[in-house]
């Protein structure tokens, strides 16, 4: 990551990110008259729509990738701890390419799915799940200190320690959550006694353990911390 005016992040990973967005925004253009009047926004646990909305709503889907884009470059240079990002911008600038490709793909299997192509919607959405919780994990312990990126809670920022142990922690949580979380479709796919529905609940349980769990810890070691202080 290159730096330059005060607040000023350059992230050339992030700006890569323009080629595909761009593709997807010509693609969608471009496949819009083929699509039917209603297409899919949501989907529920057994992989089947919930919800529908017109047809236009796939411009939405095109054009978040684009609006992150702009807010991931724009949140360091009013982040008051911006200096933190010359330190990890290699960090933050994967994690924000995982996220927007992320969302990409998503756009893309509603499209799919609008066209009548077989798409295993809940196997795709669990994998890219667990695809970007691996990644948000390994480079977790990276993030420094900031108000942006990372696991902000009232203990790491106020305490740099926490900060880092919380993020060294919450990084191997993460990567858990996200291995099980590929491992439970992978089962799902080859016992039919571990449905759809059982594998679901392994992914939220594992995802919201993963949030609570590093919570937990960052509270303790600032706890642990305080005590050390006043003793």
């Amino acid at each position: 990551m290159d730096s330059g005016a005060p607040g000023e992040i350059k992230m050339k990973k992030i700006n890569l990110l323009y080629i595909p967005i761009a593709i997807t925004i010509i693609g969608t253009i471009l496949l819009y008259s083929r699509m039917p009047d209603q297409v899919p926004m949501h989907w529920n646990f057994s992989g089947q729509v919930d919800s529908w909305r017109p047809r236009y709503f796939i411009f939405f889907t095109a054009l978040l990738p684009a609006l992150f884009v702009v807010l991931l470059r724009v949140l360091p240079g009013i982040d008051p701890k911006s200096e933190s990002y010359k330190k990890h911008g290699k960090a933050y600038g994967i994690v924000a390419l995982v996220v927007i490709l992320f969302l990409l793909g998503m756009h893309w299997v509603i499209i799919l799915y609008s066209l009548g192509v077989p798409v295993k919607i809940d196997v795709i959405i669990r994998v890219l799940i667990g695809i970007l919780f691996i990644t948000i994990g390994n480079y977790l312990p990276q993030a420094k200190q900031n108000y942006t990126f990372g696991i902000k809670t009232p203990w790491t920022l106020d305490n740099e320690e926490v900060w880092n142990r919380s993020h060294r922690f919450g990084g191997f949580a993460f990567v858990i959550s996200g291995v099980i979380t590929i491992f439970s479709v992978v089962l799902s796919l080859f016992w039919d006694a571990f449905n759809i529905k059982i594998s679901f609940w392994v992914v939220i349980l594992s995802c919201v353990g993963a949030a609570v769990i590093t919570t937990v810890y960052s509270y303790l070691v600032y706890r642990k911390i305080s005590e050390k202080k006043e003793s």
